[in-house]
């Protein structure tokens, strides 16, 4: 008996003794502890931000009145920051130049709006001053273009020299003149003159890959716009295949579909679908396809290539020839 009233006080004393401990551990005094910080260190005002850039000046605080419930301020102050957010945006637009008047009335906008829509469905165009065949571009000169050809594997067959008729008139009227006769004589007197005036030029060459059944002319224009390339034009047999056999008719068949679908990778899908024609229209470069033919050409360098030559049939016609 004596031994369970010893234990039963033992723990009792052991249990007292504990939480004492306890309430030193989990209750400290607080109040002797100093602040993190007080309401001084939260009153400051900055002008810039950490990079240095002006911060912009924050809107009107607002306004909190606390005989209302919390929905009813949030309200009240969203309605306020909306009708300042209106007045500096009108603001804004006011002190545009014709942009915000672009949009004022109702004739104006309209007019605006039906631009923008003609542009956005305005179709595409292809500036075929950046296609080549065969490695051929417009403008090209004729040793660029003869380097393009034979790199590709073709052949020179042909080539036409030739001489501005006014320039070939004087010179024969000079030549005779001379006391030369005969046509040998008086030809070779005309491109005698020529050659020395620069005015002889290469105005066409034919170009032909045989195993291919391909060929290519090109077409210059005269010395008067530096002899460059204007017209080109591409040839091929191999879509032609003869016969009425099925062997024939897919073989046919099979070629032309081969050289539409290189035609599509190459230059896209054409400007004049009905036409099969690329180009910005007008008096500019076009290419003009068919079937086993293809056309790139510039018209209006032709064009300022006559241009030219009659401005120096002008001025030669106001020379003086006469003398009495």
């Amino acid at each position: 008996m004596n031994k369970l009233i010893f234990v039963a006080l033992a723990l009792i004393f052991a249990q007292n003794g504990y939480a004492a401990d306890m309430e030193v551990l989990v209750s400290p005094d607080l109040s002797a502890q100093t602040p993190v910080m007080d309401d001084e260190d939260l009153d400051f005002d900055l002008t810039e931000d950490a990079f240095g850039n002006t911060l912009e000046p924050e809107t009107s605080k607002p306004e909190i009145d606390t005989s209302k419930s919390l929905s009813q301020n949030l309200k009240k102050n969203a309605a306020k920051s909306n009708k300042e957010e209106q007045k500096s945006s009108e603001s804004k637009s006011s002190s545009q130049s014709w942009v915000g008047s672009l949009f004022k009335g109702k004739d104006k906008s309209d007019s605006v709006k039906k631009l923008m829509e003609e542009s956005q469905n305005k179709p595409r165009r292809s500036n075929a001053a950046v296609f080549n065949v065969a490695g051929v571009m417009l403008k090209m000169s004729y040793p660029q273009a003869e380097e393009q050809l034979l790199k590709r594997g073709y052949r020179k067959i042909s080539q036409k020299m030739d001489i501005p008729n006014f320039i070939r008139w004087r010179n024969e009227e000079k030549c005779r003149n001379q006391g030369v006769v005969g046509y040998e004589r008086l030809e070779g007197c005309v491109v005698k003159l020529a050659k020395a005036g620069n005015t002889q030029y290469i105005s066409q060459a034919s170009f032909s890959k045989f195993d291919t059944k391909e060929t290519v002319d090109i077409f210059l224009s005269s010395t008067f716009t530096n002899n460059k390339v204007y017209r080109v034009i591409y040839k091929t047999e191999a879509s032609s295949f003869k016969g009425n056999s099925m062997k024939a008719i897919y073989l046919r068949n099979l070629k032309v579909y081969d050289f539409w679908k290189q035609i599509s990778q190459k230059y896209g899908a054409p400007d004049n679908k009905e036409d099969v024609v690329w180009g910005l229209g007008g008096n500019k470069a076009y290419l003009k396809a068919s079937t086993g033919y293809l056309r790139l050409e510039d018209p209006s360098l032709q064009q300022l290539d006559v241009n030219r030559m009659s401005r120096e049939d002008q001025r030669y016609i106001h020379t003086d020839v006469y003398n009495f």
